[in-house]
């Protein structure tokens, strides 16, 4: 046992090892604590620590989990092949497209025996789908929208599996962005992308905030090699139009479109700068471009006054317009400036 001289006793007594060094003879004066003890008592405090902090985050994780669960959804289509949803509304679920077609009848389950769905309508260019149930023992899931969301924050993926467990994992946001358009035309009102992994039957789970909010439905078919989550912003209106119309109205002019090389003697009637023109390839009969008078072999020049020269620049524009609009078509034909006006129309 460490001890130390008192000086008032003439003895030696106990006293706490930071008032103490070691020696050859027994006690002797109090001198400067080794620099060993120090670092024990500081790695046997960050020990402590750290198991607090993991027990706390563990805590919380659980807590996350069993908060939305009873929103969170089996969806069976025959045989092995099953997917998640989210109760979105009272009598309502969201899931991902996954092949899922209109009318078709699919079992769902949340905790005991799978009942039936009804598929009211799917959307590829968002991969949602929307079903119905007769159930009132769902519970519809608490949302949240993106205004506080920061990347590198702590989310969950919550689903179930194909026996109808919760499965979870958990990651960060690792990117916040800006609208965007998916590769099939579906406008996603903000880029989410989770550093999440998605297990089997974790396609259309929920990603579930701290607060145990789900912020959206994690898709892995709207990029590629990527996991994105569709934001509960897009997902009421996905849903508020199927529930509607059945669909989501998709803006429609029928028009098929090639770049080609600006002609020489034409470069006038084109922007400044311009390398190519949209070139008219296909009219598809009694569309909104066909009503107006658009002509294969007409060489596109502006559309509602802005000029366009690549597909993608005019798929976009297009994507943005809502049907029932009145579009502003200017081409050349032999030569000819000549403005159209098209009514958009609903792809259906």
């Amino acid at each position: 046992m460490a001890v130390a001289i008192d000086p008032n006793l003439g003895s030696c007594s106990n006293n706490p090892l930071t008032d103490v060094t070691w020696s050859s003879g027994g006690c002797t004066q109090p001198m400067e604590v080794p620099p060993w003890t120090r670092q024990v008592e500081e790695i046997m405090g960050n020990e402590i620590q750290s198991s607090g902090l993991w027990n706390s985050l563990s805590k919380s994780i659980s807590e996350a989990i069993e908060a939305v669960q009873d929103s969170i959804v089996a969806i069976h289509r025959g045989g092995r092949s099953t997917s998640s949803g989210v109760v979105w509304r009272p009598g309502v679920i969201v899931t991902v497209r996954n092949g899922l077609r209109r009318n078709e009848v699919v079992k769902v389950a949340n905790r005991g025996e799978p009942f039936n769905a009804s598929v009211v309508g799917t959307d590829a260019g968002t991969d949602l789908a929307v079903l119905r149930v007769e159930s009132d023992n769902l519970k519809p899931a608490d949302t949240s929208g993106l205004e506080s969301t920061r990347v590198g924050e702590l989310v969950l993926s919550v689903g179930r599996s194909v026996l109808g467990d919760i499965s979870a994992s958990s990651g960060i946001i690792a990117r916040l962005g800006s609208p965007w358009q998916t590769w099939r035309g579906g406008q996603i009102d903000r880029l989410i992308r989770p550093d999440v992994r998605l297990y089997v039957g974790q396609s259309g789970s929920a990603l579930v905030n701290e607060h145990h909010r789900v912020l959206g439905i994690n898709s892995p078919a709207l990029a590629r090699n990527a996991i994105i989550t569709v934001p509960t912003q897009t997902i009421d209106r996905v849903v508020d139009a199927i529930l509607e119309r059945g669909h989501l109205p998709r803006p429609f002019l029928g028009v098929a479109m090639q770049a080609v090389p600006v002609p020489e003697t034409l470069r006038a009637q084109f922007a400044e700068g311009a390398d190519q023109v949209l070139l008219v390839l296909h009219v598809e009969p009694h569309a909104p471009a066909a009503s107006a008078g658009v002509l294969v072999g007409d060489l596109i020049v502006s559309l509602n006054g802005d000029p366009i020269h690549d597909v993608r620049d005019a798929l976009h524009r297009i994507a943005g317009l809502s049907v029932g609009d009145s579009v502003s078509f200017v081409v050349t034909r032999g030569g000819a400036r000549m403005e159209l006006t098209l009514i958009v129309a609903d792809r259906g």
